[in-house]
């Protein structure tokens, strides 16, 4: 039997309240935009972004790199410089790490990383062209205390 002819209307009663969508329309656009911050769901308990954790280098080691990165574009930041500044697969993430996630309500699908020297890194996530500040790590590298392992390479 041949389907009907007739065309279905699908109608919505009303569009949900309080829900907001927090990225629209193409993921992609905002690789033009310079970069902003946002601290609002920094973690206060692990790699914590507070005075205890961070001192004095949030003056002469975070800010002044932060302020470098918004003279650059999101493409020339993870794309060009990708080396230092890349997306992780949450299941790179340390347990703990993880486990903060959880605790926070957190759901994104990567996070991001990105480099202030040598051993300090900045891990946050995407949401459009504002980098959400989740943690400050000050002993990346290939140890257990880090939220993402870096595995030496011949060892």
């Amino acid at each position: 039997m041949a389907g009907s002819k007739r065309k279905k209307e699908i109608k919505q009663r009303e569009n949900p309240k309080g829900k907001h969508i927090a990225q629209d329309g193409d993921p992609g656009r905002f690789y033009s935009d310079s970069p902003a911050w946002t601290f609002a769901n920094s973690d206060q308990e692990m790699w914590a972004f507070s005075q205890d954790h961070i001192g004095d280098l949030l003056w002469t080691e975070i800010l002044p790199r932060l302020k470098a990165l918004e003279a650059q574009t999101w493409s020339q930041i993870l794309v060009r410089d990708k080396k230092q500044n890349h997306s992780l697969d949450l299941t790179e993430l340390n347990k703990i790490a993880k486990d903060r996630l959880a605790f926070k309500y957190i759901e994104a699908e990567s996070l991001i990383s990105l480099r202030i020297t040598g051993t300090h890194r900045l891990y946050g996530y995407m949401t459009g062209k504002i980098f959400n500040v989740l943690w400050y790590d000050n002993n990346h590298g290939d140890n257990n205390t880090c939220v993402c392992r870096s595995r030496l390479k011949h060892t």
